[in-house]
């Protein structure tokens, strides 16, 4: 694999030198195994070739990496919100269990005075 070192001492750049290194194509390579053939190393490879100028790729992995970032930060926060919304769900269920217990309680205390009315109105 070309390194960019490699590409300036190939081209004659020179670091200071930005007219000559906006010249200087880098070749992306993508390989893909025949289909025929499990993933190995094979020699039998399909080779797909861009030629891309060292600052154009450089400020397109910035955009990639600027958008990677805020997508993670995006998804950190969504994830706290998550978890929030969870403790909220607990919080409110246990407070829902509370209130049928409460309701158990009110019902039972209304039977018995409801009972104990009856009671009361047949003696009079």
């Amino acid at each position: 694999m070309i390194i960019w070192e490699d590409l300036d001492i190939e081209f004659g750049s020179d670091k200071d030198d930005a007219d000559k290194d906006e010249k200087v194509a880098v070749g992306l390579v993508a390989t893909m195994n025949s289909e025929s053939e499990p993933k190995s190393d094979s020699e039998d490879e399909n080779e797909v070739y861009s030629k891309i100028p060292r600052e154009e790729l450089i400020e397109s992995l910035k955009e990639l990496l600027t958008h990677f970032e805020l997508r993670t930060n995006e998804l950190k926060y969504l994830k706290e919100k998550y978890v929030d919304l969870m403790k909220q769900q607990e919080s409110t269920l246990l407070d829902l269990k509370a209130s049928e217990e409460g309701v158990r309680g009110f019902d039972f205390i209304c039977k018995t005075y409801e009972d104990k009315l009856k009671f009361l109105c047949q003696k009079l």
